[in-house]
């Protein structure tokens, strides 16, 4: 489902690199980050100024001692050693400090746009797996197959085209992301067409003749993804489009391609709205294989077509766009479910200062984690530090009270001065630590917090699918007719006929367990197995398989089915145990078949079972914060809940259906809102990010269904 060195190289880049940031590169790069940090430019700074007057200082002792009798000068001088060592000791510990400054700073400005460039690339090419099987599916069609099938001089060609535009609209409605649907004959002429505005009448594109070479009978891809300038759509920079052959529904003969139109700018658009959420000032764009721009959500700075650094196997580029030195980060896609797609790249850029600019929050929250959660190397330096200026200062109040013996009163001031020199150094290593603490906590919560967006962001994006699915396919005209002819009864062949339309589809769309056909009263006619790879999933003794058909429905869903308005409306279940899940938890969806003479009857419901348990451990899973070898960090965990704090999926054992005590900054954010706080898990202190889903499209938004997960991702301290 891709360029198969492109799924290995993107596969062995996130397995090498994880999380982990390259020390090398950062020190090659250290001049230019200072230039960008003069925060840490201060820091070094204070620090030569401390060592220098140190140094001074060291020396005013050597000359004090110099004139003292011997016995005196036998007694200072050990002590004008340990003073220089102790400079030596204070030296190493602030490059130390400085290099950890550094490290960190630059980790969380490249793990941020790392972030952002895998949200970008990731949430593309799932929102693109879906639509290889629409794709799939909609070639299948029987209004679209017996419209092709006509011949060209039939007189009712006409009429027929008006269907199949009709239908084609309706799709269209369900699926908002195609702004053309297009049906070419095998000559390239266009049969029938969507967009008004676009006045094409026949095509050259090669798509066509490479989409009419797959052979529908051999295993594999049957679609061809295209994205570049097409006769298809004039006047566009690029399309991107999906086509398949559509065969006779009898003699398998093709009678032309489908080609769905994907809105590619608009989908971007939507991508980079929901980036900028976290951090605005990040610019995210989308690179083909040779690095060139394709989508970006800043034109001014990175217009389409401009060539990018594809730097994929590094860490991090450094680059200048707009006069401005700009960090920047790409990464190619994890895939989805074996799909990688065209040889795309995500990219995340920010301006250098934008990259290292504190947050003045971060550090009054900083006091809630102690500085040993934070960073052991951290928590090490403090200490280290604290125990050289206590010897500091003792040896201080020591050789005063010496020095007083024997009225050295010239090395009295060189030894109060060496202390002030401490208390001053005490003051900046805390200051610089406690600046550094609220680095890395900012970079720990701002991460989580993402990631939870991310998780939501998802569960979305993928529900949304769902419900336009149900909505789709209960207007296909074979369900409609055997359910109007059935009238509450099917024979054998009927069933079969309808059980195989079921299998097809569900085949395509692996997010589902089955899918279910039943008549008014709820009575199952037809259901599909689940597909190859997926198990059923059953909580104790159970129905499966072929044995759910002549069963009736849950009545309350039923119920809400038949009730809705229209064709374009659902129903969904709350999330809970249905026996067409083996009694476990998950949503069903849900609308009424109607009758194809008349759209105000009834003639059945459409049911379709999301494979809860799987695809939300999967989104989970993905989320979770990892380490250099991509594995994830010991202790973390992310979940799914209801505002109530009622468990949906969680990585860390917890059972869908559990209730989590949650804080009220969690169940208390508006959709679309973000927080983190450190509570307790298990008895255990977490840091946790925590985002509320705002929905995606239409889903949730403006089309009536409710339904507000928080998602928490969280790391053990």
């Amino acid at each position: 489902m891709c360029n198969p060195a492109y799924a290995e190289a993107a596969a062995g880049i996130h397995a090498v690199r994880g999380n982990h940031v390259d020390a090398e590169g950062i020190a090659r790069h250290q001049k230019t980050f200072l230039r960008a940090l003069p925060e840490l430019s201060g820091f070094l700074a204070s620090f030569a100024s401390i060592n220098k007057r140190w140094g001074a200082a060291i020396t005013a002792g050597m000359i004090e001692a110099g004139r003292m009798d011997q016995e005196a000068a036998n007694l200072f001088n050990p002590l004008i050693q340990d003073m220089g060592s102790t400079k030596e000791k204070f030296r190493l510990i602030q490059n130390r400090l400085v290099g950890a400054i550094l490290q960190e700073i630059v980790k969380k400005a490249v793990r941020e746009l790392s972030d952002a460039a895998k949200f970008a690339i990731n949430i593309l090419k799932r929102n693109l797996y879906e639509r290889t099987a629409d794709v799939g599916y909609l070639a299948t069609d029987g209004v679209l197959q017996a419209f092709l099938a006509m011949d060209p001089d039939d007189p009712d060609l006409g009429e027929a085209r008006e269907d199949v535009l009709r239908r084609l609209a309706e799709y269209q409605k369900e699926y908002t992301v195609y702004d053309e649907i297009i049906l070419l004959d095998l000559e390239g002429r266009v049969r029938a067409h969507l967009d008004t505005a676009n006045p094409i009448s026949r095509s050259s594109d090669p798509l066509l003749a490479q989409t009419l070479a797959k052979d529908p009978a051999a295993p594999g891809d049957k679609y061809v993804e295209t994205y570049r300038a097409t006769d298809l759509r004039p006047g566009k920079h690029k399309a991107l489009v999906y086509s398949q052959t559509m065969l006779h529904p009898e003699t398998g003969r093709p009678l032309g391609v489908l080609c769905l139109c994907f809105d590619f700018e608009d989908e971007m658009r939507r991508i980079f709205e929901d980036l900028a959420q976290g951090n605005p000032a990040i610019l995210v764009c989308i690179l083909d294989e040779r690095g060139g721009v394709i989508a970006s959500s800043d034109p001014a700075r990175a217009g389409l077509g401009q060539a990018m650094p594809l730097g994929a196997d590094r860490d991090f580029d450094l680059l200048t766009l707009a006069g401005r030195e700009h960090l920047a980060v790409t990464r190619p896609t994890d895939g989805y479910q074996g799909f990688y797609g065209l040889t795309w790249y995500g990219q995340a850029l920010v301006d250098l200062e934008q990259a290292f600019a504190a947050s003045d929050a971060d550090q009054a929250q900083t006091a809630q984690v102690s500085l040993e959660r934070i960073s052991v190397e951290l928590d090490a330096i403090q200490r280290e530090s604290d125990d050289i200026l206590a010897d500091m200062t003792l040896d201080s109040l020591n050789g005063q009270v010496k020095a007083a013996k024997f009225k050295a009163d010239g090395f009295v001031e060189v030894l109060r001065f060496v202390n002030g020199i401490g208390r001053e150094i005490g003051r900046l290593f805390s200051q610089s630590i406690a600046g550094l603490t609220a680095t890395i906590l900012s970079s720990q919560t701002f991460g989580l917090q993402f990631r939870a967006f991310q998780a939501n962001n998802i569960a979305d994006r993928n529900l949304y699918e769902r419900a336009n699915d149900v909505c789709w396919w209960a207007l296909t005209p074979r369900f409609r007719e055997a359910l109007a002819r059935a009238d509450g009864a099917a024979d054998g062949e009927t069933r079969e006929r309808l059980r195989q339309n079921l299998q097809y589809i569900n085949d395509l769309y692996t997010p589902y367990l089955r899918l279910v056909l039943a008549d008014t009263r709820g009575v199952i006619l037809a259901v599909s197995d689940p597909p190859a790879g997926l198990a059923e999933r059953l909580a104790g003794d159970g129905l499966k398989g072929q044995e759910f058909v002549g069963t009736s429905l849950p009545a309350d869903l039923v119920q809400r089915a038949l009730r809705l308005d229209g064709p374009g409306d659902y129903a969904v279940s709350a999330f809970e145990p249905n026996p067409l899940y083996g009694q476990r938890p998950t949503w069903v969806f849900t609308t009424a078949v109607r009758h194809p003479a008349d759209e105000r009857r009834v003639a059945g419901v459409i049911q379709i079972v999301f494979d809860a348990e799987p695809q939300l451990a999967a989104m989970l899973s993905d989320v979770l914060p990892r380490d250099e070898r991509g594995q994830a960090l010991p202790g973390s965990m992310a979940l799914f809940a209801e505002r109530t704090g009622r468990i949906v999926s969680s990585t860390d054992g917890l059972t869908p259906g559990q209730t989590l005590a949650l804080p009220q900054a969690f169940t208390a954010l508006a959709p679309g809102q973000r927080a983190w706080e450190v509570h307790d898990l298990d008895g255990r202190p977490h840091l946790t990010g925590c985002q509320a889903g705002a929905g995606y499209r239409e889903f949730k938004v403006t089309d009536g269904y409710s339904n507000d997960l928080l998602c928490l991702v969280s790391l053990p301290l």
